[in-house]
């Protein structure tokens, strides 16, 4: 069957399955006449375990190991329970560190202290620490959905258009497959798809390059209702931080920079409640 039937049987959106196909975890055959990808009833139960194992928060090369034979079934599901019990314990850290600061008012609070001790857990590879790593992934998950660059030409052909998205690929070392040419060319990059134009403003010509299936994407090693969570704390964070900077200038412009330490706190503190409530999701 085609790729659009494999994931309506599956579950598992386009972009996954050829991120997959990528990793190894998946091997279709091709069709002779147009070099289609054609999956099997074998490809389809594969997806279908891979999907499983995701959701169980297994790690990509591991289910490739499993799936391939390379690791016993058991083993690895024990694996997988240590790292379960592993993140239990850390919600357990995470517990202690909020009653340590239920223990002090908001004028009262260290934050030095805390962030110390923050700190050090993260050293420990404690809640924070993964957070911190999860948070990390979706910012760079982010970049991706988006990019853009300035091309050395006009881009006034589909030729010129292409050969600067190849130019561009080549200098940052991505894997980009052109599709569909034209002046509003299609083309993947690590099998996800993309759709690029160009634009003309104050400083020449722009190329814009969109993932034509974002809301599909998720990072390979984040299970997708952590991804989400986290992915609304990323927004939250960065419309919080560019109001905090408007007041800062306020503040500043006023001759009453002492005033930032109010909001400065309770950016912190909007912080750690956020934290606090991705840990219980979890």
């Amino acid at each position: 069957m085609e790729i659009k039937r494999a994931e309506e049987a599956t579950g598992v959106s386009r972009q996954n399955i050829r991120f997959y196909e990528k990793q190894g975890l998946l091997h279709p055959a091709r069709n002779k006449r147009n070099s289609y990808r054609e999956y099997s009833e074998e490809d389809i139960l594969r997806l279908k375990q891979i999907r499983l194992f995701r959701k169980l928060g297994m790690p990509i090369e591991e289910i490739r190991r499993l799936l391939d034979g390379e690791e016993d079934f058991r083993l690895a599901l024990q694996e997988q329970e240590r790292r379960l019990a592993a993140e239990e314990e850390n919600l357990k850290a995470s517990r202690q560190f909020i009653r340590k600061i239920h223990a002090a008012s908001l004028e009262e609070m260290d934050v030095d202290y805390y962030l110390r001790t923050m700190e050090e857990e993260e050293k420990k590879g404690a809640v924070f620490g993964k957070f911190a790593g999860d948070y990390k992934k979706t910012a760079l998950a982010e970049t991706k959905r988006s990019f853009g660059f300035h091309p050395d030409t006009m881009c006034g052909t589909p030729q010129e258009f292409t050969l600067e998205l190849c130019k561009y690929a080549n200098e940052n070392d991505l894997d980009l497959v052109i599709t569909k040419e034209g002046m509003t060319p299609e083309f993947t990059i690590d099998g996800i798809e993309y759709t690029a134009y160009r634009s003309s403003g104050r400083f020449g010509i722009s190329i814009h390059c969109e993932m034509k299936h974002p809301e599909d994407y998720i990072p390979p090693d984040m299970p997708e209702d952590r991804y989400d969570r986290v992915r609304r704390i990323y927004r939250i964070v960065n419309v919080c931080f560019l109001l905090l900077i408007i007041v800062g200038g306020v503040y500043t412009w006023q001759g009453n920079a002492e005033a930032l330490i109010i909001p400065l706190l309770a950016f912190a503190v909007y912080i750690g409640i956020l934290i606090r409530w991705h840990q219980k999701k979890n």
